[in-house]
């Protein structure tokens, strides 16, 4: 078996893939070799078939092929991998589809999905609709979710095969030992918030004798960054809201100025780090580990910033929360539960016995084997039973897995199942299950998640360029709040009144009530 060095870059990988003009050859990951054979297919299944699927990866270097091997063993299917990197992936799917190199499985990731490339390609039918046959398949009718299919259909139609992400992970990392040693308790109003962050930066919480500390460190992103933290607690509704039985989107709400003026207040008063328009999210983080911030309000994924932190300060500790009273209650805002789809083009799956064993494989991949297979490994290679039977991931084969089944992990987990659980958690990632399960009861979703409008496919980013310029001039105060509206009568004729009749149709088309 080849395995690839762990030295090797992602801009060495970058540049590979980018020689590489289709996606239907031999699969990289099995090291340039051809596939081992599949094994005989088993009584009743689909005809086997080698198929040829591209992925995306999420780390610098190329997975190990054992778990592909295992997994061609155990479904009688002969895989051909092609794994580009998360940062050039959209663009490489793209050149795909215009060179017309696709393969038999493409990922197509939640952010491109309504880019007109693709909305133009299920309209003419470049993809298999695959909704007449999912019946037929016990294991995905029976973990497919209402709510995530609908959003992920086209025209009322499914056109592929959903991978689920956690309604909402977002919420607050905070400096615990600094909460502690100022006496303070977890901040439960906007009010407490506010002044935690205050003291954060003013009450000299690393005891260190200089005022040298920010309350929140924050990044350039308004969407995953602070801003639309806060702004779900103020009420604002996510992306778009019902106002009057019409959709309304969020940033022509009363409360999305509340939001900007909270953001501002933080920024005049010194509590905000000042460069927080231009710093990255790994600037961000960094800030935080060293000790600079207080609080991070972004997601509760807190295991990584802690860990970075103790190496650093042995004594100090990270510590989550998640809801925070607002006006109106208790809010988060929430994605659609839908990470992207899995979509089989009939350039390369010709035939519906084709079509049939790729379900199938999806199929298989849900039953107890499987599962467990892409969660945790190898038994004995990977991870453990304990004496209760939970999943124990060995310590020392933490690299191992990075390399052995966390990609296949990402790349193959449709739905969020788990037959084993994990015994080997640490309190924090325990509360970080805890908090993202609980954030589900007081989610905020986009009640137009997975609609079409034309306008917004072919002018959406340079229409929400002009919303996001406008944010950051308010929170910064280089416009007001008149300025403001301004922007968004810009963003009206300029298209955004189109958006919003279309959208305001495509909901009443759906026959949606929520």
């Amino acid at each position: 078996m080849r395995r690839w060095s762990p030295t090797r870059t992602l801009v060495g990988l970058a540049s590979l893939m980018l020689l590489m003009t289709g996606c239907t050859g031999v699969g990289m990951a099995s090291g340039g070799g051809k596939a081992t054979k599949p094994a005989e297919r088993r009584d009743g299944e689909a005809q086997a078939l080698d198929m040829s699927m591209m992925l995306v990866l999420y780390d610098k270097q190329l997975p190990s092929d054992l778990l592909e091997k295992v997994l061609e063993e155990r479904t009688g299917i002969g895989l051909s991998l092609t794994w580009v990197p998360d940062s050039i992936y959209s663009d490489k799917m793209m050149s795909a589809f215009t060179s017309g190199s696709l393969p038999k499985v493409i990922q197509v990731k939640q952010v491109d999905l309504q880019k007109p490339l693709i909305v133009n390609a299920v309209r003419s039918g470049t993809f298999w609709e695959i909704g007449p046959y999912l019946d037929d398949y016990p294991n995905i009718s029976k973990y497919m979710k209402p709510a995530i299919r609908e959003h992920a259909a086209y025209f009322g139609k499914d056109y592929g095969i959903y991978w689920e992400l956690p309604l909402s992970r977002q919420g607050i990392q905070y400096r615990k030992d600094w909460l502690e040693r100022l006496g303070l308790r977890e901040p439960r109003t906007l009010e407490e918030l506010y002044q935690v962050l205050r003291a954060f930066t003013y009450q000299d919480p690393d005891g260190n004798g200089r005022q040298d500390t920010y309350g929140l460190v924050d990044r350039n992103d308004l969407v995953y960054g602070a801003f639309k933290n806060i702004a779900s607690y103020y009420g604002v509704p996510n992306q778009w809201g019902l106002m009057n039985g019409r959709l309304t989107p969020e940033f022509m709400t009363r409360e999305y100025v509340e939001a900007m003026r909270f953001m501002k207040r933080l920024l005049d008063e010194g509590i905000l780090n000042a460069d927080f328009s231009i710093t990255s999210k790994t600037q961000q983080e960094e800030r935080f580990a060293a000790g600079e911030a207080g609080m991070m309000i972004s997601n509760l994924l807190a295991s990584s910033a802690n860990d970075r932190l103790k190496k650093m300060n042995p004594n100090a500790e990270v510590d989550i929360l998640n809801r925070i009273q607002g006006p109106s209650g208790e809010h988060v805002w929430g994605g659609s539960g839908l990470g992207g789809l899995y979509m089989f083009p009939k350039s390369s799956v010709k035939t519906e016995q084709e079509l049939r064993a790729i379900l199938q494989f999806f199929d298989r991949l849900l039953t107890e084997e499987l599962n467990n297979l892409i969660t945790y490994g190898i038994e004995g290679r990977h991870y453990i039973r304990t004496s209760d039977g939970a999943a124990k991931v060995k310590p020392e084969t933490r690299e191992l897995r990075s390399q052995e089944v966390e990609p296949y992990n990402t790349a193959f987990r449709s739905f969020d199942i788990r037959y084993l659980t994990q015994g080997s958690m640490n309190e924090l990632q325990k509360k970080i299950n805890r908090l993202t399960q609980d954030n589900e009861q007081i989610v905020v979703l986009d009640p137009a998640a997975g609609l079409i409008s034309p306008t917004f496919a072919e002018k959406g980013a340079e229409l929400q360029k002009i919303v996001n310029d406008a944010t950051y001039h308010f929170i910064l105060g280089t416009i007001d709040e008149q300025g403001f509206a301004q922007e968004l009568e810009r963003w009206t004729r300029s298209g955004g009144d189109s958006i919003i009749a279309e959208m305001n149709e495509a909901y009443a088309r759906s026959g949606r009530k929520r």
